[in-house]
């Protein structure tokens, strides 16, 4: 009965040891991100995972547009750098799905000549991203973001904005836990 308890318990702790290589120490993620009314950009993040479902992340992203009607122009550009959770699934060694929770400041800038000369507005303001997606796994070191969609929201010139994001790229997988 001893020996059957002792085997167990071994098998229980290699099944621990296992689930965990599975885990990368750290997350990078580098892709296109659109987030509608012809607002094109980037998003870039970095998760170190605490454990096999936890991961602590920074994000920076950057979204761009430039409007051009009747000979006045305007060029937005937005960026938000956000820090929070991640939790994953990774019960499937294929795909990773995951949802997050990230908070931190945002800034625009826009310029326009719709007023005569060229003009410049700023704002800085609260920033706010959740959301969730799917990494489908290349190999050890490399998976695909199929997608990942943030409902984002903003308080730029004491008016709150709410968008959607969407954004694909690369993950990139460093070490194990």
């Amino acid at each position: 009965m001893k020996r059957l308890i002792l085997l167990a318990i071994l098998i229980l702790a290699g099944s621990f040891t296992a689930q965990a290589q599975d885990t990368p120490k750290a997350e990078l993620f580098g892709g296109y991100a659109y987030a509608g009314s012809g607002s094109n950009g980037f998003a870039a993040s970095i998760v170190g995972n605490v454990n096999d479902w936890l991961g602590l992340g920074a994000e920076i992203s950057g979204q761009y547009t430039r409007l051009n009607e009747a000979g006045i122009t305007e060029k937005i550009n937005n960026h938000s750098f956000l820090f929070g959770p991640q939790f994953s699934i990774r019960k499937n060694k294929a795909v990773t799905p995951f949802v997050h929770a990230k908070f931190g400041v945002s800034r625009i800038r826009t310029e326009t000549n719709e007023f005569g000369p060229p003009l410049s507005f700023s704002d800085k303001s609260f920033g706010m991203a959740l959301g969730g997606g799917l990494d489908i796994r290349l190999n050890d070191m490399v998976a695909i973001r199929a997608f990942q969609i943030d409902y984002l929201q903003t308080h730029f010139f004491n008016q709150t904005q709410n968008k959607g994001r969407i954004a694909v790229g690369l993950v990139l997988r460093f070490g194990k836990k």
